[in-house]
């Protein structure tokens, strides 16, 4: 291969299409699901609920206000939801959508459908949604140079019709508004599959099999939600390295990242880590890797007694999760089901670590499967201990340079509470050299014409 002739590494959130005066606000999402929602829901074939709210209005609701609200007391979901979209979707309180269906196998049946039409409707209405954008090609007055490669966060092509971006240069981490089916959104906290045994339950016997555990099944159908809305971050870098891969970018030759109309939010946070880590001297991609984040001593000394815990611990770590979302909630289910009054024993952080084991053993399956793809196009086979995608890379095009300095940040915020968030990000990344700047204008001065 040729040097890579990359040096920019752009990243473009929702605020770059915003100062572009497109209108991709979640706020325009929350303004567009009030006026369609119901024409959707009946276009699916989904019910429409009439509920009487505390002063005795009656308001037209969905499974979205269900599951997302409060199943008790529904309502129209606040704005809040729409303006933390993200962070909001994983808010779901398993427990008192439980309670609220009930123990009956009628009401297990009616929650799993109920769940799945919520979780449907949203994302039909956010594609929909995206589909409306309509980009005008005009001249922004910046062009984005060829040794730029972009990491754009939304679904729109105003890079190409508005800064002369090349398509193959820019990388939509969370899909595009032509392919709706390549459409991301979602929280990043249950990265991991729904625990089979939560409705199988071979690892329990009941004292009268005929009853069973039911709520765990109805755990499990919220579990499976929380999964089937999950970003799954480490499924879009092993993407974006392979596209990187594509494009010969040589990551070690990226000298400046910008950050471009971007909040820096906790739900994108894997994505900046990860960055952040292959832009630094130093850094072994392979300790990245699914693999790499692997306790090796603890998987290898699984037997069936601790094979037996860690299932134990990762569905007290499902059980927990209201928990999680609203420390101050009251435990529904806090005590054992045969009425012993008996508090299971448990330790987050132990859960924690299971489940993130569990994680990382079925990404490293998912990574494997893309570089057996990648060595069958390429003609070359993967060496002896290489799991990263980013290592077979280096390997395929007979090693890169080593990095002589760290990347320089660049970050365009918008506001004082931005700049706050930027400072506190770049400080828990170790960020050291980097500028803030009051406007995405003052950000891109260079690429000015």
């Amino acid at each position: 291969m040729s040097r890579s002739k990359y040096r920019n590494l752009i990243i473009v959130g929702n605020g770059f299409d915003c100062w572009q005066s497109i209108p991709t606000s979640y706020e325009a999402f929350r303004l567009y699901y009030s006026k369609h929602v119901e024409e959707v829901a009946k276009a699916l074939g989904y019910g429409i609920y009439t509920v009487t709210d505390k002063s005795g209005a009656k308001k037209n609701i969905t499974a979205v206000e269900l599951i997302y609200g409060n199943p008790f007391e529904p309502n129209h979901l606040e704005n809040e939801f729409f303006w933390n979209l993200e962070a909001r979707m994983d808010r779901l309180d398993d427990q008192k959508i439980n309670f609220f269906f009930g123990r009956s196998a009628e009401g297990r049946e009616k929650l799993r459908k109920t769940v799945d039409e919520a979780i449907t409707l949203l994302r039909r209405l956010f594609c929909d949604w995206v589909e409306t954008f309509n980009i005008k090609k005009e001249n922004s007055g910046f062009r984005f140079s060829d040794d730029s490669f972009i990491v754009n966060f939304n679904y729109t092509d105003t890079l190409e019709k508005r800064f002369g971006v090349n398509p193959n240069n820019d990388f939509h981490i969370h899909g595009v508004a032509t392919d709706p089916s390549s459409i991301v959104v979602g929280h990043s906290t249950h990265p991991e599959m729904p625990l089979k045994e939560l409705i199988e339950q071979h690892f329990i016997k009941p004292e009268d099999p005929a009853k069973g555990l039911p709520r765990f099944e109805g755990l499990y159908a919220v579990e499976e939600a929380l999964y089937r809305t999950d970003k799954h971050t480490a499924d879009r870098i092993d993407e974006f390295c392979v596209s990187l891969m594509k494009n010969g970018v040589h990551i070690e030759d990226i000298e400046n990242i910008y950050v471009l109309g971007h909040s820096l939010a906790p739900a994108d946070m894997d994505y900046f880590s990860f960055i952040n880590a292959i832009t630094r001297c130093g850094c072994n991609y392979e300790d990245l890797s699914a693999v790499g984040h692997m306790n090796q001593d603890f998987l290898a000394s699984l037997n069936d007694e601790r094979l037996l815990g860690w299932i134990i611990l990762n569905v007290q770590y499902a059980t927990a999760h209201r928990g999680r979302i609203d420390p101050n909630a009251e435990d529904i289910f806090a005590f054992l089901d045969d009425g012993r009054n008996d508090k299971m024993p448990y330790s987050e952080y132990a859960a924690k670590c299971a489940v993130t084991q569990r994680f990382w053993l079925e990404q490293a399956r998912r990574t494997q499967d893309i570089l057996e793809n990648l060595e069958r196009r390429c003609g070359a086979q993967i060496p002896e201990g290489c799991h990263s995608i980013l290592s077979y890379m280096d390997y395929i095009d007979y090693g890169h340079d080593q990095r002589k300095r760290n990347a320089t940040w660049h970050i365009s915020c918008y506001s004082d509470a931005d700049r706050k968030r930027a400072r506190k990000v770049m400080k828990e990344l170790g960020i050291k050299n980097y500028s803030l700047h009051s406007s995405i204008s003052d950000c891109i001065a260079d690429f000015a014409v």
